[in-house]
């Protein structure tokens, strides 16, 4: 029987590429940590629920899984998604204009967040006709995002993630030293 922990080994992995160098693969290194987050997110709401066929059938919806994770008000209280942002073409600098001061500042703040929320499953088809998306379109991207260590920290606290009855993969791979040297140092920042 499966239970939430088993995203864990995955989402680490997932975490270690996003990590890796080159950091010029966007759309490789978007998708990457999209399935980062997916995969903790299901970890919290089978936790939360007990039902790891529910998170399962979440798919690859991120807000579905955000939106009934933030149901427990202990739940990453630090980051919100707001609908006024998420509910808007963002790729579209025109779109983005549109957004008042404070969903705009809030945009650029999580950017990131809500461009593989919004669009994991056309990542993987950068370059070529994506499913959501028509016409031409634009976004920001930081390799090794400071963001994400910020993020995937709350997440793994609220989850109990890492303790001393399941194995950390990522802090395996720093321990080994089998990791490059601009990974290693980006993943450390998880630990301190």
């Amino acid at each position: 029987m499966h239970k939430w922990d088993s995203f864990l080994w995955t989402a680490d992995e997932w975490f270690i590429t996003y990590s890796l160098p080159p950091g010029n693969l966007s759309g490789v290194k978007l998708f990457a940590i999209g399935h980062t987050v997916e995969l903790y997110l299901k970890a919290a709401n089978t936790m939360l629920t007990n039902d790891i066929d529910r998170a399962i059938n979440f798919g690859h919806n991120l807000k579905a899984i955000w939106d009934d994770c933030k149901k427990d008000s202990k739940f990453m209280p630090s980051f919100v998604f707001r609908d006024s942002v998420f509910n808007r073409y963002f790729l579209s600098e025109s779109e983005a204009k549109c957004l008042d001061k404070a969903d705009l500042l809030h945009y650029l703040e999580n950017q990131e967040f809500y461009i593989v929320a919004k669009y994991l499953s056309d990542l993987k088809y950068l370059g070529a006709p994506l499913k959501s998306v028509k016409g031409a379109f634009s976004f920001g991207y930081v390799h090794q995002h400071p963001y994400w260590i910020k993020f995937l920290r709350e997440l793994r606290d609220y989850i109990g993630h890492p303790n001393e009855t399941r194995q950390d993969i990522i802090a395996h791979h720093l321990q080994e030293g089998d990791l490059p040297k601009q990974s290693t140092q980006y993943l450390k920042e998880l630990y301190t």
